[in-house]
């Protein structure tokens, strides 16, 4: 499906437990200059974000979570939002909006009519308060930026706003202190990427079960024979039936039951155990949701990756599975506890793979580095890169689409972990 040149991103929104509560959906017109040109919220939100949500589905795209989008008195004034869900959806009333009578009285319709609305970008001072105010009685969600209100603002929020019906979400948590600092404030949702940075800083004794994985990575990257992988797996009789099952449960076209890893290894192949072992890096405690994010986002990356490693070198590429693969490792130094270089020398991978996930420098790393800034919209998307490898934003988010509507269809695979 066609996206008029839009960029699209997804951002995570975590409650207190850190599971994730919902995505915030990002608009951004794709541009060809070096900085891209920020979209108009009207034309985003009636001709992307309807085609989007009518072609895939809030459901599929939020695997069941809410998503937030962001309006203005522009689209609350126009029949867009008409034919929109309005299960887990939330319309977020951004600061740039008008309040008119009005607008307040079209609010007022859409409340009544059971949509759900959240205010963006609150600032805690005396213009935005006249201005907001008529709103706060249909607001279930309150927005507040880390960045524009200091530290001292932050606390005083939840004092001004505590008892009253708003949720308290905060912004732009970029690191585990943003995080631990807005949670001692009293605030209930959080968004940012600060989950993606490790909770201490101090290198983790890494568990004996994660310990024989990393060695197994490194044995089948290096060809090694399979009696001697098969040697290591009995050390550890309980990841071996903890993988059989997980292989079972997943690999749906298999026609017979996988039964030994030695059958494994001959019907799937070495690329595939390859794959389950490093998912198999992610299980922790059952329910841990910072892992089960973390899985999330790299298997979604894996598989984004591998399309545009197909879309751009063919079907035939051989470099498929070590686009899966980079994926799949990006997260996995959070989830360990050490540096990327430390968890690439203990899995012995190529040289390809490496330059790749530390340096971006040859052609996955590139595809790697597109991925990544459009996953942040506020990034520059390198323009000469897309030019040399034949694409566009829009080819990545047509991509990105796809890729969300595969990992709704992955959920067994977070269950067996």
């Amino acid at each position: 499906m066609r996206f008029d040149n839009f960029l699209v991103g997804r951002q995570p929104i975590f409650a207190v437990d850190e599971s994730v509560f919902g995505y915030e959906f990002l608009f951004r017109k794709a541009g060809t200059d070096e900085r891209a040109e920020f979209y108009d919220p009207v034309t985003a939100t009636s001709r992307v974000l309807i085609n989007i949500f009518q072609n895939f589905g809030v459901k599929s795209l939020t695997s069941g979570r809410k998503a937030f989008i962001n309006v203005d008195d522009n689209i609350i004034m126009q029949d867009v939002l008409d034919v929109l869900p309005k299960e887990n959806l939330v319309l977020e009333i951004v600061e740039t909006t008008n309040v008119t009578p009005e607008v307040i009285n079209r609010i007022d319709a859409y409340y009544r009519d059971g949509y759900t609305f959240a205010l963006d970008d609150f600032v805690l001072n005396a213009d935005y308060f006249s201005m907001f105010m008529p709103l706060f009685s249909y607001v279930e969600y309150l927005k507040v930026d880390m960045k524009e209100n200091c530290l001292a603002k932050m606390d005083r929020v939840e004092k001004i706003f505590h008892g009253r019906h708003m949720m308290l979400l905060a912004e732009k948590v970029e690191t585990r202190e943003d995080f631990l600092f807005a949670k001692d404030c009293g605030f209930e949702l959080y968004q940012g990427f600060f989950f993606e940075k490790p909770a201490v800083i101090e290198k983790k004794n890494i568990e004996p079960s994660k310990a024989c994985i990393l060695r197994l990575l490194s044995k089948l990257s290096q060809n090694t024979d399979i009696g001697e992988i098969e040697r290591e797996f009995r050390l550890q009789p309980e990841l071996t039936l903890k993988l059989l099952k997980l292989i079972n449960t997943c690999s749906f076209c298999l026609r017979h039951e996988i039964t030994s890893i030695k059958h494994a290894l001959n019907l799937i192949g070495r690329e595939a155990m390859r794959k389950w072992l490093t998912i198999m890096l992610y299980a922790g405690k059952k329910g841990d949701p910072v892992k089960s994010t973390l899985l999330e986002t790299s298997m979604l990356k894996a598989h984004i990756l591998e399309l545009l490693a197909k879309k751009v070198f063919g079907d035939n590429y051989r470099g498929l599975a070590d686009a899966f693969f980079i994926g799949l490792l990006s997260h996995l130094d959070v989830i360990l506890g050490i540096s990327k270089e430390e968890l690439l020398e203990m899995i012995n991978v190529s040289e390809k793979i490496k330059h790749a996930l530390l340096y971006k420098d040859n052609e996955l790393g590139e595809l790697l580095g597109l991925l990544e800034a459009t996953d942040d919209i506020h990034s520059d998307v390198n323009q000469h890169v897309l030019d040399k490898l034949k694409l566009s934003e829009q080819d990545i988010s047509e991509i990105k689409f796809e890729g969300l509507n595969w990992l709704a269809d992955q959920q067994e695979i977070y269950k067996n972990l």
